[in-house]
């Protein structure tokens, strides 16, 4: 299992305070400080836009942590006040709207004036010349991470896909079965029916061609059949294995996380990068899961099996 990646976001002045904290999280998270200088991992490479790359970073990511110091005085109704940089509170904000209230920390400076607009946001304060105090900070970030679900349904577009994919084909079909006592072949009644969802370890470009070449490994016939309130019939691919009628489908469907994907990121984004990999692949997780937690919520989730295919 891959582990999860942690976007740490500072001032300059502060790097040494976000070296620490990777130190802390390093060993259970894959964790990636904002000025990184290694290609492979920097979020800001030679000739990028600056905020093309904090877009593509917020999605690369599982979680973000930015650190608030007092590096800026400002004058706040007449009183002069400490607080974080402007772009640290940007990419806060960034996060947030990406990731989510519990996918993304602020771990500040008990010295700084916290905006009124942090209200209901969980702030972690430390000490900023108290090393104990900002170990305690980063291992309750840390906790809160790691109690954090896997995935959550959401609005990413994997999540939005696989909800339509479920309501519109699996539990139909998964309530034809039940109703039915399991489906009739040529006079043979199967009473024990399983839906295989099958999906490609990794995405193409093209993914129907992609799955047009994994349907040669399976060995299937063709059925369909009616269900109320659908206006077309459901057409599945079958097999029979053990005396288990087997529903096997391809969901084409992902070719729409493609298509969402390079909407999101820059125009200049590189779609063949490891950046783009890394996220597609995450995105694929988040399909697999909310399907995996949709047939759970509707009590059918023995019927439901998803393989994920090595081509």
């Amino acid at each position: 299992m891959r582990k999860k990646r942690i976007f740490i976001g500072s001032s300059s002045e502060e790097l040494e305070l976000a070296n620490k904290a990777k130190e802390i999280l390093n060993q259970e998270f894959d964790v990636t400080i904002w000025n990184d200088n290694v290609w492979e991992t920097s979020i800001f490479k030679i000739n990028s836009n600056f905020l093309n790359s904090l877009l593509k970073a917020s999605l690369q990511f599982d979680f973000g942590i930015l650190l608030g110091t007092t590096d800026d005085k400002v004058i706040h109704r007449d009183k002069v006040v400490l607080q974080p940089r402007d772009n640290i509170l940007f990419e806060l904000g960034l996060f947030i709207g990406r990731l989510g209230l519990s996918k993304s920390a602020f771990v500040i400076d008990k010295d700084i004036s916290v905006l009124s607009d942090m209200t209901g946001i969980s702030l972690v304060e430390f000490e900023k010349n108290n090393q104990e105090s900002f170990i305690e900070a980063i291992n309750r970030v840390k906790d809160f991470f790691k109690n954090q679900k896997t995935s959550e349904i959401n609005f990413f577009p994997s999540s939005t896909l696989a909800s339509g994919y479920f309501e519109n084909l699996l539990f139909p079909t998964c309530k034809y079965l039940i109703e039915n006592n399991g489906f009739k072949i040529k006079n043979t009644r199967y009473e024990n029916c399983k839906i295989r969802v099958i999906i490609p370890s990794r995405l193409s470009a093209d993914v129907n061609l992609q799955f047009e070449q994994l349907k040669r490994n399976f060995d299937t016939q063709k059925v369909s059949f009616n269900y109320a309130g659908r206006p077309r019939f459901i057409h599945f691919d079958t097999e029979i294995i053990n005396n288990e009628l087997i529903f096997v489908d391809f969901p084409t469907t992902l070719s729409g996380i493609n298509y969402a994907i390079s909407h999101l990121l820059p125009n200049d984004f590189n779609t063949m990068s490891p950046d783009y990999d890394t996220i597609i692949n995450r995105e694929v997780e988040r399909f697999i899961y909310t399907i995996k937690q949709l047939a759970l919520r509707n009590g059918v989730d023995s019927m439901i099996e998803i393989l994920v295919e090595k081509q």
